[in-house]
């Protein structure tokens, strides 16, 4: 049991966070071209899945956000079950408020403030397609149409506002 003596975490990444205010489409999924992390900005293929970023991609291919299903299992836990030849399907966040994980501490995003998507430079903890909370000179793109709606918790997870 965990006591919560001063604030409660703000959410888990992905997460939808205000039900009554979305929409969001399902999707097909790559199964060999996986989401590590629920949350992150992806775009559509030529082929009509919704698919991570790439390196250098431009924020007008932005086409959503990969949104964590309740219940679940991890997409790589998924991909284990079903094979990566065979594609399953996903939901994306096309408007809406979403919980993200900017990877540090969120306690200092002020609300209205631009959310940032990674392009560039990936690494293991911030994938292409991360929500970052700050720019960072040729790695970051920012997210048309998004915002904060305020501080988030110390361990990174923070609201967003999309396309509202």
């Amino acid at each position: 049991m965990t006591a919560y003596l001063y604030r409660m975490p703000v959410g888990i990444a992905g997460a939808i966070s205000r039900p009554q205010d979305l929409t969001t489409e399902p999707v097909i999924l790559n199964a060999a071209n996986t989401f590590s992390f629920y949350g992150l900005a992806g775009k559509d293929s030529a082929d009509g899945k919704f698919i991570p970023l790439v390196a250098s991609d431009p924020a007008t291919v932005i086409t959503g956000l990969y949104v964590r299903p309740y219940p679940t299992t991890s997409t790589p836990d998924l991909v284990r079950q079903v094979g990566n030849t065979s594609n399953f399907s996903g939901d994306v966040m096309k408007r809406g408020y979403m919980t993200v994980n900017i990877g540090s501490t969120a306690v200092n995003l002020t609300k209205g403030a631009p959310v940032y998507v990674r392009n560039a430079n990936p690494t293991a903890a911030s994938p292409l397609g991360a929500i970052l909370g700050a720019a960072i000179t040729d790695e970051t793109v920012v997210l048309p149409n998004a915002t904060f709606t305020g501080a988030g918790d110390a361990t990174g997870n923070a609201e967003i506002a999309y396309n509202i």
